[in-house]
C-alpha cells in the first residue's frame, strides 16, 4: 500500500533520462552520462585502494549517525581555514550525498503548508522532497552571469 502523498509525486525525470540513456547504450551508442551527476571515468585508483584498505582494516560497521567524528572534525577545520567560519562537529552531519542531506533538512524545517524558495534551474528531485512533505516550492530564476546566486529583487518579488 502506498500513500496518496507518495503516489502524487511526479516521476523523477533524471531517472527517466538515465533509463533512456542506458537503452541507447544497449544499442551500442556511446553515452556520456550527465543526468545523474556521475563522472564518465572510473573511480581513481587511490580511492579504490583506500576503500579496500578500509575494508581490510575492519571499517565495515555502522558509524555514528552523524558520521565519523574524525571526518566531522576535519570538515570543521576546512571551514575554519577556507571560510573563516567556526563550526563544531556537533553541527556537522555527513550523508551519502546531497539528496539525503536536503531531504533531512527539509524534513526538519518544513511543516505542511510551508513554502520554500528553490532556484531554477534546480536538481529535479528537490521540489519533490518539498511536495512530499506537503509544503510548496517557490521557484526563483538564477543566472549564470550571477554565478547561479539569487538576485535579492527576484526573491523579494516571489515572496512579496
Amino acid at each position: 500500500m502506498i500513500t496518496d502523498r507518495a503516489r502524487n509525486i511526479p516521476s523523477f525525470i533524471v531517472m527517466d533520462v538515465l533509463e533512456r540513456a542506458q537503452e541507447l547504450e544497449r544499442q551500442g551508442r556511446d553515452i556520456v552520462h550527465l543526468e545523474i551527476g556521475e563522472p564518465d571515468f572510473p573511480t581513481p585508483e587511490c580511492i579504490c585502494e583506500a576503500a579496500g584498505k578500509a575494508i581490510k582494516d575492519g571499517h565495515t560497521h555502522y558509524t555514528h549517525s552523524l558520521g565519523l567524528i574524525e571526518l566531522r572534525e576535519a570538515i570543521c577545520q576546512h571551514y575554519l581555514e577556507h571560510y573563516g567560519v567556526k563550526v563544531g562537529p556537533d553541527q556537522v552531519i555527513v550523508t551519502s550525498g546531497t539528496s539525503p542531506a536536503l531531504f533531512m533538512l527539509f524534513s526538519s524545517i518544513l511543516s505542511p503548508g510551508d513554502e520554500i524558495i528553490i532556484s531554477d534551474p534546480h536538481y529535479p528531485c528537490y521540489p519533490n522532497f518539498v511536495r512530499f512533505l506537503n509544503a510548496s516550492p517557490l521557484f526563483v530564476n538564477v543566472y549564470e552571469e550571477d554565478g547561479f546566486e539569487f538576485r535579492l529583487e527576484d526573491v523579494k518579488k516571489r515572496i512579496g
